[in-house]
């Protein structure tokens, strides 16, 4: 059973949780990354938890 996105009224952001196909892709993308030698130790990790998508900024125009 799927989860639902969930939203907080006051802030635009929304939260749901990462698929398979979403770790499969942080996880190439931050292994790339990591076994590149002039990447900075924390931009693997940091590059991951964004290809995530699990949080997501909603804007209202």
């Amino acid at each position: 059973m799927p989860m639902e996105a969930q939203t907080w009224k006051p802030l635009p952001v929304q939260y749901r949780r990462p698929r398979l196909y979403d770790w499969l892709i942080a996880g190439t993308l931050a292994a790339l990354l990591y076994l590149e030698p002039q990447v900075p130790a924390p931009i693997p990790a940091i590059v991951a938890f964004a290809a995530l998508r699990c949080i997501r900024y909603r804007r209202t125009v």
